[in-house]
């Protein structure tokens, strides 16, 4: 799959809007995600970079996740514990709706990057979340920026090399 190939997580967007047709079309695609039991165990908050919310997350972010605050779009994807049954998938049923986000995201020509450090507590407080949506990642998300203008820091912790490891399936006999 194309979108799978080309995946790729940047650190620097452009300023690119992002129509309200698409965001819907990227959280739809979230919605119908794989979950255990069809419990969906998550919840989506996402923010414009126009809204006042949008800095209050950024303040979240560790230093070195700051440049998020490039993205036109955030969102805080979190899992939800107590629901019906004693399943216990949630992480992993949220991992899967995340996906389907990032994959539908990346079929309409747009970027995510995922940041599990922050400071969940403080952000728990900002926006008084539901008690039992638990943020677990937060997603940048808008096209990819122009890396002419990024700065050189920035610039040398995207080219790192990530290669994929080759040596994780075996088949059992």
């Amino acid at each position: 799959m194309k979108e799978i190939a080309d995946r790729f997580s940047p650190r620097y967007y452009s300023d690119e809007e992002i129509n309200s047709s698409n965001i819907s079309s990227i959280f739809e695609a979230a919605r119908f995600a794989p979950s255990g039991w069809n419990y969906q165990p998550w919840y989506f908050y996402w923010t414009k970079k126009e809204d006042t919310s949008y800095n209050k997350i950024i303040s979240c972010l560790t230093k070195y996740n700051r440049f998020a605050k490039t993205a036109p779009v955030l969102i805080v994807a979190c899992f939800i514990k107590k629901f019906k049954g004693r399943k216990t998938y949630y992480r992993h049923d949220l991992g899967a709706a995340v996906m389907s986000l990032v994959l539908q995201a990346q079929h309409l020509g747009y970027y995510c990057r995922q940041m599990g450090d922050f400071n969940k507590n403080k952000l728990v407080k900002l926006f008084n979340i539901d008690i039992n949506h638990f943020p677990f990642v937060i997603i940048a998300l808008g096209k990819l920026g122009d890396y002419k203008n990024i700065n050189d820091e920035l610039l040398k912790r995207e080219l790192d090399p990530r290669p994929r490891k080759k040596d994780f399936v075996k088949k059992l006999a």
